[in-house]
C-alpha cells in the first residue's frame, strides 16, 4: 500500500467520523430542544411510574430469594417434576420459610429495614445459584397451546383476566380487611421493629403467615407489594390446578379448570388485594398434589409425605380454618395405607402429623407471647384485650341457618351460586356458575370415569368435602360466617373436580346432539358475559392514571374511598400526640397518629353492657388512657341500627347521647357519615 492510499483511507475515516458525530449531536440537540419545551411527564408521573416499578420490582425480587430458598430446601425432591411444578412447590415452600425466619426476627425486636436489606442480599447471594435454577425453570416452561376454536377463545379470556387483576394489583390498597387488618398488623409490627399485640384489634391472633411477607415487603419497599404478592399465589394456584387436572383427567379438564378457576369474580378481584385467602388456596392445593405424587409411589415417596405435611403446616399458619386440612389428609393417607399393615399406617400418618405441627406451632406460640392464648382469639377467654362477653359477640351462636332457616343448609351451594354477591348479606361473594356448580355434574361423568380416576376422584371429594362440612357448621352455627369467601380456598379442587367432570361429556355424544359441543358454546358464551362484567368494572374503576402517575395515590383513594378517606386525610392533620378512638369504624391502617379502631364494633356495646358504664365513667376512663379525640362514624351506627342485628337497647344510644353533650366537643363534621370530637 502506498502513502497515498494511506492518507487517503485514513480522510476518508476522519470525514465518516466527523458526519457520524455531527448526526448523533444534531439529533440529540433536536430532541433535547423538542422535549425541554414538550415534555413527556411531569415530576409527579414520574414519581408515579417509580412507585409501580419498585413495587414490581420488590415483589419479583422477594419473590426469586423465596423460590432459590425453596429450591435449596427441596430441590432434590422436585426432581422428576415439570419445570412449573418444581418453580411454584419451591416457591411455595421459600416463601412460606421466608414467613417463618420474619416472624423469629420479630419476636425477637429484629424488624427493622435495613437489617432485612442486609439479609435479604445476604441470602440472595448465598442461594443464587437456586434462583438462578429458579429462573431457568421458569424460561423452561412449556406455555398450553390450543387445539380448537374453543380453547383459542378460552387463552384470550384467561390472558385478558389475569391482565386486569395484574393492573388492579398495581394500584393503592382500598379493600376492607386490607385495612383493618392485613396491612395494619404489618404497620405496626413495622413501627414497633418487632411483633406485637399492642392495640386491640383481635384479627392479630389469627396465624399470620401471608402477613410476614406483607411486612417484609413493606419493610424494604413498600405497602404496593403486598396486594402482588397475593396475586402471586393466584397464578402459582392457576398452575398447580391445571397441572393436577392434566395429571388426573388429561389435558380438556386441565382446560375447563383453568376457566372454572378463572370464572370466580370473587378470586379475580382478590388477586389484586392485599388479603390470604388465595395464599391458602395455594398451599392446599399443593398439600393435595403432593398426596397425588405420593399416592402414586408411596413405597418410596416419603419425600412427598414430608411435603404433604409442609404444605398442611403453612396452610394451617395462613388461615385457622385450615385445620381441616392436616385431617383430610391423615384419612386419605390412612385409606391408602390400609393394606399395608398398621405398623407402616401409623408412621405415616404420624410423620404427616409431626410435621404439620412442627410449622404450626410458632404462630401458636407467637400468640402465646403476645395475648396468653394460644389460639387467640379463640377458646380462651383470658387473653390480651378479650373476655366472654366479647367472644360471645364474635362467636354470635345461635344466629346461623340452623336456629333461621334449618333446611337452607342443603341448598346452600346453590344459593351461594346463583343468589351470591360481593358486599350484600347473601354470602358476601360472587363466585360464578362454574366453580361449585361444575362439581355436581360427577354423576353424570361417573360412569365415563375409568377406575383410577374414579378412585382420586373419591380422595378429592373428600378432601374437599371435610373442608365444605367445617364452612357449613359455620353456616349452621353464626350468621356472622355466612361467606363464602371461606370456602374460597378448596376452589382449586373443585375447579379440578369440575373440569374432569365435564370433560368426559364428550362420551354423550350422538349424531342426533353434539352435547360436548353444545356445553362448550354455553360456557364460552358465560364466560364471554362475565368477561363483559369484569372489564366494565376495570373501566370504572379506572386505574391506570394512579399506576402511571396521572393520578396521585390521595386522589384515587379518595376517589375509591369516598369520605373515609378525607376523613383519614383530615385525622392525619391533628398533633402528633394526638389519640384517637374510633366508634364504628374498624379501619385504621391510614393514620398517622394513634388510632384505636373498632376491630370487631363492639367497643361501645362492651362499655355500655358488659361494664354497665356510665357516660361519665367512660369519658373518665378514656382520659385515664390518654384518648383525645373520638370518631363516631354516624352512617354505620345508623346502619347496624337499621339492620337491627347487633343488639343496641335505646339506653345504649342514650348515654352516646349524654357523652357527647357533657364530655365531648365537636370538631369536625364530614356530612352525616363520621363526626370527630375533642375529649373535653
Amino acid at each position: 500500500m502506498t502513502e497515498k492510499n494511506g492518507l487517503d483511507e485514513q480522510g476518508l475515516r476522519v470525514k465518516w467520523l466527523g458526519t457520524a458525530v455531527f448526526l448523533i449531536f444534531w439529533l440529540f440537540v433536536l430532541m433535547a430542544g423538542y422535549f425541554w419545551a414538550h415534555k413527556p411527564f411531569d415530576t409527579t408521573q414520574l414519581v408515579g411510574l417509580g412507585r409501580t416499578f419498585i413495587s414490581i420490582l420488590g415483589w419479583l425480587g422477594i419473590s426469586l430469594v423465596g423460590a432459590g430458598a425453596g429450591y435449596w430446601l427441596v430441590e432434590s425432591w422436585l426432581q422428576e417434576e415439570e419445570p412449573v411444578v418444581r418453580l411454584v412447590l419451591a416457591a411455595g415452600v421459600g416463601l412460606g420459610s421466608m414467613s417463618l425466619g420474619v416472624l423469629v426476627l420479630g419476636l425477637m425486636g429484629g424488624i427493622r429495614p435495613f437489617f432485612l436489606w442486609l439479609l435479604l442480599l445476604l441470602l440472595a447471594f448465598l442461594w443464587r445459584n437456586y434462583w438462578r435454577q429458579a429462573l431457568a425453570d421458569w424460561l423452561a416452561i412449556t406455555w398450553p397451546r390450543p387445539q380448537d376454536g374453543f380453547q383459542r377463545v378460552w387463552l384470550i379470556y384467561i390472558i385478558i383476566n389475569l391482565a386486569i387483576a395484574f393492573i388492579l394489583a398495581l394500584v393503592p390498597e382500598t379493600a376492607w380487611d386490607a385495612l383493618v387488618y392485613h396491612l395494619t398488623g404489618p404497620r405496626l409490627f413495622l413501627e414497633a421493629g418487632r411483633i406485637t399485640h399492642a392495640i386491640d384489634l383481635p384479627y392479630l391472633g389469627f396465624p399470620q403467615l401471608g402477613e410476614m411477607q406483607f411486612l417484609l415487603g413493606m419493610a424494604l419497599v413498600g405497602d404496593g407489594t403486598a396486594p402482588l404478592f397475593h396475586f402471586g399465589y393466584g397464578i402459582m394456584g392457576l398452575a398447580l390446578t391445571v397441572v393436577m387436572a392434566r395429571r388426573l383427567f388429561g389435558k380438556t379438564a386441565a382446560w375447563f379448570s383453568a376457566i372454572f378457576y378463572l370464572s370466580v369474580p370473587l378470586l379475580l378481584g382478590l388477586m389484586g388485594d392485599a388479603y390470604v385467602d388465595i395464599t391458602l388456596l395455594f398451599y392446599m392445593t399443593a398439600a393435595f398434589y403432593a398426596f397425588v405424587r405420593w399416592r402414586e409411589n408411596r413405597d418410596a415417596g416419603l419425600s412427598w409425605l414430608i411435603l404433604m405435611g409442609v404444605f398442611g403446616g403453612m396452610s394451617a399458619g395462613v388461615k385457622y380454618t385450615a385445620v381441616a386440612v392436616p385431617v383430610a389428609l391423615a384419612v386419605s393417607v390412612g385409606w391408602v395405607s390400609r393394606r399395608d399393615g398398621w405398623l407402616l399406617l401409623g408412621r405415616r400418618v404420624m410423620i404427616l402429623a409431626v410435621v404439620t405441627t412442627g410449622l404450626v406451632l410458632p404462630w401458636l406460640l407467637e400468640n402465646w407471647l403476645t395475648t396468653g392464648n394460644p389460639v387467640y382469639p379463640f377458646l380462651l377467654t383470658n387473653g390480651r384485650f378479650w373476655d366472654a362477653w366479647r367472644q360471645w359477640w364474635y362467636d354470635r351462636p345461635g344466629t346461623g341457618l340452623w336456629a333461621t332457616a334449618p333446611w337452607r343448609l342443603l341448598t346452600a351451594p346453590l344459593e351461594a351460586t346463583i343468589l351470591g354477591t360481593t358486599g350484600t348479606e347473601y354470602y358476601d361473594a360472587t363466585i360464578g356458575p362454574f366453580i361449585l356448580g361444575g362439581v355436581f355434574l360427577l354423576p353424570v361423568a361417573w360412569p365415563f370415569l375409568r377406575r383410577e380416576e374414579k378412585a382420586i376422584t373419591g380422595h378429592l371429594l373428600w378432601f374437599f368435602g371435610v373442608n365444605y362440612a367445617l364452612w357449613l357448621m359455620g353456616l349452621a352455627r353464626s350468621a356472622l360466617l355466612l361467606q363464602t369467601r371461606l370456602l374460597l380456598p378448596v376452589f382449586g379442587i373443585t375447579a379440578v373436580l369440575g373440569g374432569g367432570a365435564i370433560s368426559r361429556i364428550r362420551h354423550l355424544r350422538r349424531p342426533e346432539l353434539a352435547v360436548d359441543w353444545l356445553v362448550q358454546v354455553l360456557v364460552t358464551l358465560t364466560l364471554g358475559l362475565m368477561l363483559f362484567t369484569q372489564v366494565n368494572e376495570f373501566v370504572l374503576t379506572n386505574p391506570l392514571p394512579v399506576i402511571i402517575g396521572l393520578e396521585e395515590n390521595g386522589r384515587f383513594l379518595t376517589r375509591q374511598l369516598g369520605i373515609y378517606q378525607q376523613v383519614m386525610d383530615d385525622i392525619n392533620q391533628l398533633p402528633d400526640d394526638s389519640k384517637i378512638i374510633f366508634l364504628w369504624e374498624p379501619r385504621s391502617y391510614a393514620c398517622q397518629v394513634t388510632c384505636l379502631p373498632d376491630a370487631l364494633l363492639d367497643r361501645w356495646l362492651h362499655l355500655t353492657q358488659h361494664e354497665a358504664a356510665t357516660a361519665d365513667e367512660i369519658a373518665n376512663q378514656w382520659r385515664a388512657e390518654g384518648i383525645t379525640h373520638v370518631l363516631l362514624h354516624q352512617e354505620g351506627l345508623d346502619f347496624i341500627v337499621e339492620a337491627g342485628f347487633d343488639p343496641i337497647r335505646s339506653q345504649d344510644l342514650a348515654i352516646l347521647a349524654e357523652l357527647q353533650t357533657s364530655h365531648l366537643q365537636e370538631i369536625r363534621r364530614w356530612q352525616d357519615a363520621y363526626i370527630l370530637f375533642e375529649v373535653k
